[in-house]
């Protein structure tokens, strides 16, 4: 107990004598921060005087800067009596004043000589002005002589405006010879191109042998229910000579064409599209569903819309034929509806729009497949897709999760399979026999990510299966997720949305609206958030800042459902 005691006397005693020193180190502290601040107070004191007296030694007075006429021409045209050379030659500052003497006399006869042009300028305005009300006057009178010889000016053909491309169409011999469908599509569409429609040209094509023409492409169709040789499909689907061919110039380098037939035997017209200028490899999907459910969502064009069509090939012991490029173009409902062909059934009738809105939204689809196309060249160099917007790429991510954009996975691959590929997988085919995806009309493509901070024995893939339906951007690109891990390189996991409820939460946020707010405005008429075009390069953007967060979430083995949340709460939100 002594040695105990005596310790804790040592101890205290240090505890003071550490306090002491303390104390002693804070008043040095704070005599060092007086004297430090003190002279930097003197510095900033002597720079102030430093620059007054540099200020005070480089001043200038304003008579230094007039820019004053040489001794010469002084010597020469001002009066005597400033030009005095017994007074100018040995004072200086005598020569200067009067230099500033005569150059106040020149620049007063000028400002005099001034005012007289101005009041010149002043004159001759008012001239014009009284010219021009003339010209006014006469302007009623020269229209009653246009308007009195508009007969004569009929007659010999002149045109006195720039509507002679509108005045061709219009006089176009051949618009006697359209069948009465292509004709009212073809008044629809001009009247659209006089009205509002600059970028819009609708001019009538004629094709020798056309009956024939577009029936060689192929022998069978998908099913093999058509054969284009056998020479009893050849009247059923012979089309009109004349052709309908409407020209959308949607940009510089990318131009949407749009070729209307008519078929006269099994009356419905069909329609085939291209738009060119798409540099993608996988450009031929993006214009084989081009069309493809403009006004609804299961108007793919295969199937004829009259109901007559089916008994007309039953007379001959076939099946009616599949649509498509191949055999003419596809007859869709909108088609019937814009050309008033009479065979739309009744549920239907809801569907039928004006000319102006199915152009703007055949615009729109364009469009849409442009920028989509930017995005797939960028994915097919194993790049992350660019937005619309420069600026966007960021700013549509959440706040908290910019700090993590420099570590983003690495995106290996981009390809495009088909639908029996995607068919071999099982939670696939959960959403196909739910009618979820088309087969049809559906593009599918393969996405390959790879994270960055896994070893080699350790690695982390994630498979992205993205579905691109025809009516992209109204409606939304399905994606399913397939995560594979490997541990310490023998064993590989795999996670898909049957067995991981982390890959679940995962695709349900890339589903929800990704769209950045400012730029949208409910009940305004700003755009809406599902018709904008960059929606996949946002998908992809939110997919690859979810992989991190997947792979905590999958790797912590005790991972609670509150965690869960918290590790996928800011995609989610």
């Amino acid at each position: 107990m002594h040695l105990c005691n005596k310790l804790r006397s040592f101890n205290r005693i240090g505890r003071m004598r550490i306090q002491k020193a303390r104390e002693l180190t804070a008043e040095h502290r704070n005599r060092l921060d007086d004297q430090t601040l003190e002279q930097q107070n003197l510095l900033y004191e002597l720079s102030h005087i430093n620059k007054e007296i540099a200020r005070c030694e480089e001043f200038k007075s304003k008579d230094q800067k007039l820019e004053l006429v040489s001794l010469e021409d002084f010597y020469a045209n001002a009066p005597p009596e400033l030009t005095d050379s017994k007074i100018t030659e040995n004072d200086p500052h005598r020569l200067h004043l009067f230099q500033l003497d005569w150059e106040l006399m020149q620049r007063e006869k000028l400002h005099d000589d001034c005012k007289g042009l101005q009041t010149e300028i002043s004159d001759l305005k008012k001239q014009i002005v009284r010219r021009r009300k003339r010209l006014r006057s006469l302007r009623p009178k020269l229209k009653q002589v246009v308007k009195s010889t508009d007969p004569v000016r009929r007659y010999i053909e002149s045109q006195f405006d720039d509507t002679n491309n509108f005045s061709q169409s219009i006089n176009n011999p051949l618009i006697a010879k359209l069948p009465d469908p292509l004709y009212v599509l073809y008044s629809l569409v001009l009247a659209y191109q006089q009205c509002d429609g600059r970028h819009i040209t609708c001019q009538i094509d004629s094709k020798e042998d056309s009956s024939t023409g577009n029936t060689t492409s192929s022998d069978t169709n998908s099913d093999g229910t058509y054969l284009n040789g056998d020479p009893q499909y050849q009247p059923l689907l012979r089309q009109h000579p004349l052709h309908v061919k409407v020209t959308l110039l949607l940009s510089p380098d990318h131009t949407g064409e749009l070729i209307f037939s008519y078929l006269t035997q099994l009356n419905i017209v069909t329609v085939q599209g291209k738009l060119s200028g798409l540099k993608a490899q996988q450009s031929q999907t993006l214009t084989s569903t081009l069309l493809h459910n403009l006004l609804d969502d299961n108007d793919n064009g295969q199937s004829s819309p009259n109901p007559a069509t089916d008994f007309l090939f039953q007379q001959q012991g076939k099946l009616a034929p599949i649509f498509s490029d191949a055999i003419g173009g596809y007859p869709y409902h909108w088609i019937q509806q814009l050309c008033k062909c009479q065979m739309v059934p009744l549920q239907r009738q809801e569907l039928v729009t004006d000319c102006s809105e199915i152009i703007k939204r055949l615009t729109q689809r364009m469009r849409a497949r442009i920028t989509l196309d930017r995005i797939l060249i960028n994915l097919e160099k194993n790049e992350m897709p660019l937005l619309a917007e420069g600026n966007e790429t960021t700013s549509i991510l959440n706040s908290s999760l910019r700090r993590s954009i420099n570590n983003l996975p690495t995106l290996r691959s981009w390809r495009e399979i088909s639908f029996d590929d995607s068919n071999k997988y099982e939670y696939i085919q959960t959403l196909i026999n739910e009618n979820l995806i088309d087969r049809v009309t559906t593009s599918i493509y393969e996405c390959k990510f790879q994270s960055l901070s896994q070893d080699d024995n350790n690695k982390i893939i994630l498979y992205a299966h993205i579905f691109i339906p025809a009516n992209y951007p109204q409606a939304r690109s399905i994606i399913l997720l397939k995560l594979l891990l490997s541990i310490n390189g023998n064993k590989t996991i795999e996670r898909t949305r049957t067995n991981s409820e982390n890959i679940k939460i995962l695709e349900r946020s890339l589903m929800s609206d990704i769209v950045y707010l400012p730029m949208t405005s409910i009940g305004s008429s700003l755009i809406d958030p599902s018709q904008h075009f960059t929606l996949l390069a946002q998908q992809i953007w939110r997919l690859s800042i979810g992989f991190p967060l997947l792979i905590d979430a999958e790797s912590d083995l005790t991972c609670t459902s509150r965690r869960r949340q918290t590790l996928l709460s800011r995609l989610v939100d």
